[in-house]
């Protein structure tokens, strides 16, 4: 089986639901919020359809022109598309795969800062996402005024409970670092008598 990325899941799963032009499909991922989850440029989407065209997955139906707009070739989804599909997703819902981290990549070396720093970043962080928490219960409000169901927006609720799991993490450790519940050595690596430093 092919490897359908992400975006290619999107464009197949709107597809499931009718079908659309390309330029259709990236408006209805803006205004569901699935940028936010799922990497969107328009030059990757158009290549991505002319893939999936190729492997007969999805077919053009009809070439449309509203006003002077460029024509757009209209897509659905063929049978094997939608098995590939369902396929994709039963893999995606599953399996976890493991999904590097840039933050993690920063705790990872944290203890190179001193204490009052590292305790200020974490909270700057929770407040960071606090923010996006509050921006994004807005956000879901409106879709869910314009009639999309949970299940709809799944994902932008589990993306949410992650979030604010993050949030409290961030100011429970910076609460333990600056308690000294969380002992806080910086670790310096060029010495060779592995010696640690507190600061």
């Amino acid at each position: 089986m092919a490897k359908i990325g992400p975006l290619a899941v999107a464009v197949l799963g709107l597809l499931a639901e009718q079908p659309r032009h390309p330029y259709d499909i990236a408006c209805t991922m803006q205004q569901r919020h699935m940028h936010e989850h799922i990497k969107l440029s328009l030059g990757t989407l158009y290549h991505i359809v002319e893939q999936l065209q190729r492997l007969g997955w999805i077919r053009p139906t009809e070439t449309a022109r509203e006003g002077r707009r460029p024509e757009r070739t209209i897509y659905e989804l063929t049978p094997e598309g939608h098995r590939h599909l369902l396929d994709r997703v039963r893999q995606l819902v599953a399996e976890p795969t493991r999904e590097y981290s840039a933050f993690e990549a920063g705790l990872t070396f944290m203890h190179q800062l001193p204490r009052d720093e590292a305790v200020a970043l974490l909270r700057r962080r929770a407040d960071a996402l606090r923010e996006q928490v509050d921006l994004w219960a807005y956000a879901l409000e409106r879709l869910r005024d314009r009639g999309l169901g949970r299940l709809a927006l799944i994902e932008a609720e589990m993306v949410q409970d992650t979030r604010r799991f993050q949030r409290d993490w961030a100011l429970r450790v910076a609460d333990e670092i600056e308690s000294g519940t969380l002992e806080w050595a910086v670790h310096c690596p060029a010495r060779s008598d592995n010696t640690e430093v507190t600061r």
